[in-house]
């Protein structure tokens, strides 16, 4: 199997060369049929483009929405529930809207929210659920810290929003930490994959001591 790096470039490479424009509102549409998107009272969501429309459907949903500051650097940020005007939604759901709709959540308070559904984008999937991400692992992490902050739900859900061309007909390397996805959301399909029965979690030995440093959430907890 090709080492983790060298799939992620090819990855990037083919999707350079897909000049399409994904109707990810068609996606963010089969996401409000799930059920567990139904049952979910609090979402999670990274900020990756992909998501833009389905952050906006939660908020419209009625749903805690729940997103990572930039870098992960601060923590995480609450979009309550009903709390943000309709007009104001699209630009609340953005990084930029965090700091002026959102509020910043102390790691003690996570804890008082159930997440069931965890959403994020993909470079690529396989038919096993394995992902490819960015190369940064914010993802990861973040599903680790709310996993060790007592925030993640029994039997939570882990979607991918990705376009049919990003489904990998081969395994992808993967590593300890890498959550395996529960399925795959496309503009035209969606896709569901065994369980996988994973536990995130941190794994101190492999993080440098500056990248603690530099996280709040993960710095806090190393001192417990």
């Amino acid at each position: 199997m090709e080492d983790k790096k060298s799939v992620r470039s090819e990855w990037q490479v083919k999707l350079a060369a897909n000049q399409s424009i994904p109707q990810w509102g068609r996606a963010a549409e089969k996401l409000r049929r799930l059920e567990s998107y139904r049952k979910a009272k609090t979402v999670f969501a990274t900020p990756h483009g992909s998501l833009h429309q389905a952050r906006i459907n939660c908020i419209i949903d009625g749903k805690n929405l729940l997103m990572p500051g930039p870098g992960l650097r601060e923590g995480f940020f609450l979009l309550a529930a009903r709390s943000i005007a309709f007009k104001d939604v699209p630009a609340a759901v953005t990084y930029r809207g965090l700091a002026k709709y959102g509020h910043l959540l102390k790691v003690k308070s996570l804890e008082q929210f159930s997440v069931e559904l965890l959403l994020t984008g993909a470079l690529a999937l396989d038919q096993m659920g394995g992902r490819i991400g960015d190369g940064q692992g914010y993802f990861d992490l973040c599903c680790a810290l709310l996993q060790e902050t007592a925030c993640l739900g029994d039997g939570a859900y882990f979607m991918a929003f990705i376009n049919d061309g990003q489904i990998s007909p081969e395994t992808l390397p993967q590593d300890k930490w890498d959550i395996k996805m529960s399925g795959a959301i496309t503009p035209s399909r969606l896709l569901l994959f065994e369980p996988s029965g994973q536990q995130p979690q941190i794994y101190w030995d492999m993080l440098p001591r500056d990248r603690i440093k530099r996280i709040d959430p993960l710095w806090k907890l190393s001192g417990r």
